[in-house]
């Protein structure tokens, strides 16, 4: 028996569901809203029908029936129908501002009054039933399928109500009928139930109809909602849009922005702000066909166009707005005066590819141009880079502001003079830049780069009346005879701009294939010079007398690093110094040289000082004084027997700090010597801002000095200029007994020179390598 009762349970809520899904509840808030609205419509014609029909149903029974149910029971549903439909007319209409709380009770309400209203109708009719002859009868039975359509009619939107009107009016009817045990009664009953039955399906197709209605306006209502949203939003946006109807290619919406963006150009279009609207947009564009095209086809939005109307410039974006179903309704327009930003990425994109000190092309428009130049099938041209002469002496002696302007003298130089010869100049960065010159004859290029060189030789004035002058080093090189890719093209002339300058600057060199050769080998010798740093294998110091002029005795020696390579043998100071001044290694090379030469000299017996010379890139930098007293702490050797020997270039670069080291050294009574004076620049202003001990005579002087009197005016002067200031002479470069008898003449205190000894090693060399090799170095 459990079985039973649950397998009729999950039919029982199988058959609930089924009736579920085929009279689904409608709970939305829009529908409930219309659901109420059309009650309180219908529901007070349902009343005044029944109530009508009913009291013409009396006046058919009032003789044959007893007064209780022609006169009593009428009167008391009438009484409650009027009730009902005051309550009805006097309801107001549900808006937003009602609870759904409220109409759900008016809903439930609603069927419990359809249910006994119905009832009640239903028995009284019954009752009269017996009452009756055949014709009256035939009335009753006309009442209850006329009440039974205007109340499911008129409960078309509130579906349970309505089925229960057609459950137990339209089920009540026929078992009347039915029982009457009359044929006609009985067709009629059969008559009655397919009406029945068509109206419930009517009322479920219409009930469903209305809430798909609502729906529908509850969307559409949204939708307007939200264009009326958009607009306003659009409409308060800082972009300008426009919309264009395609059937006569006239504007027909156009924000307030636009217009304002209108009343500034209105000089420039035929149109005002006024008339917009209504105005062909071929007014936008001075060929309408094209862009009527455009804004035909969605396959060829988005568009983006810049037109330039007088001197503005407007930007056009062009989409296209579909609807849900992907139709094409049309193009909107938004647009906008970009004069400034086009203006603005204008300069980008001129700074993007030029100099903005000089005017000229840079280094990336020019690869560009040499690039575009060498793409050809036969590029022919000639590739010149040049280099300024002495401009960083200038740059750093008299400041970045006279140098900008000497930069900028320098770049209207090449322009005057490539300009003419169709030549592109441009500036690859510093003191250096490039002419493209579109022949590949090498003489021109020659005859070009000579007059550049001529012309950037003249004297430059400033803006406060000094002058000052500069020269020119010039390579060459040409495509394609020496490369067909532009940095190997530029890297060739810059080869050939070393060559030059190697040669004494303010010369032009063409490059050939041998100077890449000598490049190769200073990289290889650089690379075997670091190793040998870092591995302490190779590197000498070699010491080079200095002697009192009067007393004969040795005062102090020079330190000057050699170096044996393993392949190479003895390689000169002035091939391997240069390439470690521009490699870097300078630096270790120095402190390498100072510290052998302070542990070597504790060992001489006759205690004299040794001389070290000081790279200009290791003054300046704060770090001097404590390399030499860690040298000096390490060896033991005492300050008073170190001389630092230093250039006057080496002062040039960073002037308040090079003294600044040097005046740390002082303190720590290391004596400081000035080498090579008298070739360098402004040497008087360094002799007033430190107190050399030593000022060392350039031995170019000396040696001339026996044939040229100038040169012997140059010792003479300097001699004197140390007697004045207490600080000792020497003399380098006295080879001969000739040169010896000069600078004594002319009052030297110490000399230096091959007539007293060449560099000589240490000890320990000797035993290292062989006798010939020891004499060659």
């Amino acid at each position: 028996m459990r079985v039973k009762d649950n397998q009729k349970a999950d039919q029982l809520h199988s058959a609930a569901l089924a009736l579920q899904a085929l009279f689904p509840p409608a709970r939305g808030e829009q529908t409930l809203r219309a659901r109420y609205n059309s009650l309180s419509r219908l529901v007070p014609l349902l009343y005044v029908v029944l109530l009508a029909n009913s009291w013409v149903l009396v006046y058919s029974f009032y003789p044959v029936a007893p007064a209780i149910l022609t006169l009593v029971v009428p009167s008391l549903l009438t009484v409650v129908c009027l009730i009902r439909l005051c309550a009805w007319i006097n309801r107001p209409r549900c808006d937003s501002a009602c609870d759904m709380m409220d109409w759900e009770k008016a809903f439930q309400r609603t069927s419990r009054l359809t249910v006994l209203l119905t009832l009640g109708f239903l028995i009284w009719t019954v009752l009269l039933f017996p009452y009756g002859d055949l014709v009256a009868q035939s009335h009753i039975a006309f009442f209850l399928v006329i009440s039974t359509l205007v109340t499911m009619s008129c409960l078309v939107h509130y579906r349970q109500a309505a089925l229960y009107v057609a459950a137990i009016a339209g089920s009540g009817s026929i078992l009347l009928l039915t029982m009457s045990n009359h044929a006609v009664f009985g067709a009629m009953a059969v008559n009655i139930l397919i009406v029945v039955v068509t109206f419930t399906v009517l009322t479920q197709l219409q009930n469903r109809n209305f809430v798909e209605l609502v729906e529908v306006r509850k969307q559409s209502r949204a939708r307007a909602r939200e264009q009326a949203r958009l607009l306003d939003m659009i409409e308060d946006m800082p972009v300008a849009v426009m919309t264009v109807d395609l059937r006569d290619w006239t504007i027909n919406y156009a924000n307030d922005y636009s217009k304002r963006l209108l009343d500034r150009i209105e000089d420039l279009l035929p149109v005002k702000s006024e008339t917009l609207i209504g105005t062909s947009v071929d007014v936008f564009h001075r060929n309408p066909e094209h862009q009527r095209a455009i804004l035909s086809d969605p396959s060829k939005l988005p568009h983006n166009a810049k037109i330039k109307l007088g001197d503005e410039v407007l930007e056009l974006n062009i989409s296209a707005v579909m609807d849900k179903s992907g139709a094409y309704l049309g193009p909107m327009v938004t647009w906008d005066i970009v004069t400034k930003e086009v203006e603005a990425e204008e300069r980008i994109l001129w700074l993007a590819h030029h100099d903005t000190l000089t005017g000229l092309p840079n280094r990336a428009k020019l690869n560009d141009e040499l690039r575009a130049a060498l793409s050809g099938p036969e590029p022919q041209f000639c590739l010149l880079f040049v280099d300024l002469d002495g401009f960083k002496l200038i740059n750093d002696s008299l400041g970045h502001s006279v140098g900008d302007a000497i930069l900028q003298q320098v770049a209207e130089r090449l322009q005057s003079v490539c300009t003419p010869n169709g030549a592109t100049v441009g500036r690859l960065g510093g003191d250096e830049f490039a002419v493209i010159l579109p022949v590949q004859d090498v003489g021109k290029a020659k005859v070009l780069a000579e007059e550049l060189i001529e012309v950037l030789s003249v004297r430059y004035r400033l803006d406060d009346h000094r002058q000052v002058r500069i020269g020119a080093s010039v390579g060459i090189s040409v495509a394609p005879a020496h490369a067909r890719d532009s940095k190997l093209l530029l890297s060739r002339a810059d080869i050939a701009l070393s060559d030059a300058k190697r040669s004494g600057k303010s010369v032009a060199r063409v490059f050939v294939p041998s100077m890449e050769k000598e490049v190769r080998e200073r990289v290889l010798l650089e690379a075997d010079l670091r190793h040998a740093l870092e591995k302490k294998e190779g590197l000498y110091v070699f010491y080079q007398p200095i002697l009192d002029i009067k007393t004969r005795k040795v005062t102090a020696r020079e330190a000057l690093i050699r170096w044996n390579h393993p392949q190479r043998g003895w390689v000169a100071p002035a091939h391997f110094i240069p390439i470690a001044e521009q490699s870097g290694l300078i630096c270790d090379l120095g402190r390498f040289v100072l510290d052998r030469a302070c542990k070597d000299a504790v060992a001489w017996n006759d205690q004299a000082r040794v001389a070290v010379n000081v790279s200009p890139q290791q003054l300046g930098k704060g770090t001097l004084a404590t390399t030499v007293l860690a040298s000096l702490a390490e060896s033991g050797l005492p300050p008073q027997r170190l001389e630092i020997e230093i250039t006057e270039t080496a002062l040039l670069n960073e002037e308040v700090q090079g003294i600044h080291d040097l005046r740390q050294l002082h303190a720590m009574e290391v004596r400081v010597a000035l080498d090579d004076f008298g070739t360098g620049y402004s040497s008087l202003a360094h002799l007033r801002a430190f107190p050399f001990d030593k000022i060392k005579i350039d031995g170019s002087f000396v040696r001339d000095c026996a044939t040229r009197p100038d040169c012997a005016a140059v010792v003479r002067a300097v001699a004197d200029l140390g007697k004045r200031l207490g600080v000792t002479t020497v003399a380098e470069g006295v080879e001969t007994e000739t040169h010896l008898q000069l600078v004594t003449e002319e009052g030297c205190s110490e000399v230096q020179g091959h007539y007293f000894g060449v560099p000589q090693p240490m000890e320990p060399i000797e035993a290292i390598l062989p006798e010939q090799e020891i004499r060659s170095a």
